[in-house]
């Protein structure tokens, strides 16, 4: 079995460990950023009241949003309330979008504001396995299959700061770029890049101390 120790030194601080299997065109597809005209299309319509593209936009998110909130908080009632608030927002405010390309960084910041509001007004986080929500995206820095790793992972991303945090989750679990990172959250690429190699190391420490806390015990 796999110590905390060595499950530490595992988590990476090179940039790029989203699977090479994973193409860009499936990424995007995933995340719901490909196909921008199609995508410029279904918001044009859904401002003009068509409930067909309403219904298309809301279908073409809702997983990664689901995802994204349920990696927050780890608990798929608060995901599910969460999805529905952020789509209430994105279609209570679609009359503001002028730019398509700027809309699914602007869909998933009002989802990590509403994952972090959300956790700041919760008083306790519930433990749900990563591995419990389907259509997530592989996590290539850790092996899924080993139950035993999973929870140390999160209870270590729990103690990050919102910030890093967000950058974290987005980058090594839900498959965005920098670049994507940086128009979601309002920061620079570099500030990105940054705050993912202090949230990777801070993980590490993380569990090097549970690591050594185990073993004297």
């Amino acid at each position: 079995m796999e110590s905390l120790e060595t499950l530490a030194l595992a988590v990476p601080v090179r940039d790029n460990i989203i699977p090479e299997a994973m193409t860009n065109s499936v990424r995007k597809r995933a995340l719901g950023l490909e196909g921008e005209p199609e995508l410029a299309g279904m918001i044009s319509a859904a401002q003009q009241g068509d409930q067909s593209a309403i219904e298309k936009l809301y279908h073409r998110f809702k997983t990664p949003v689901f995802n994204l909130a349920f990696r927050y908080t780890r608990d798929g009632a608060a995901a599910e309330d969460i999805l529905q608030d952020v789509f209430i927002k994105v279609f209570t405010h679609i009359d503001d979008i002028t730019n398509a390309a700027t809309f699914p960084a602007w869909v998933y910041r009002v989802a990590v504001n509403a994952s972090l509001s959300h956790l700041r007004v919760r008083n306790r986080q519930k433990s749900v396995p990563l591995a419990a929500i389907e259509g997530r995206l592989e996590e290539a820095s850790y092996d899924a299959d080993s139950s035993h790793l999973r929870k140390p992972i999160e209870d270590a991303v729990g103690t990050l700061s919102e910030r890093l945090r967000s950058v974290f989750i987005l980058h090594d679990v839900q498959g965005f770029k920098h670049e994507e990172i940086a128009g979601i959250l309002g920061c620079s690429t570099g500030t990105s890049k940054s705050y993912l190699f202090k949230a990777r190391m801070r993980i590490r420490k993380h569990l090097k101390i549970k690591a050594i806390e185990d073993s004297s015990c």
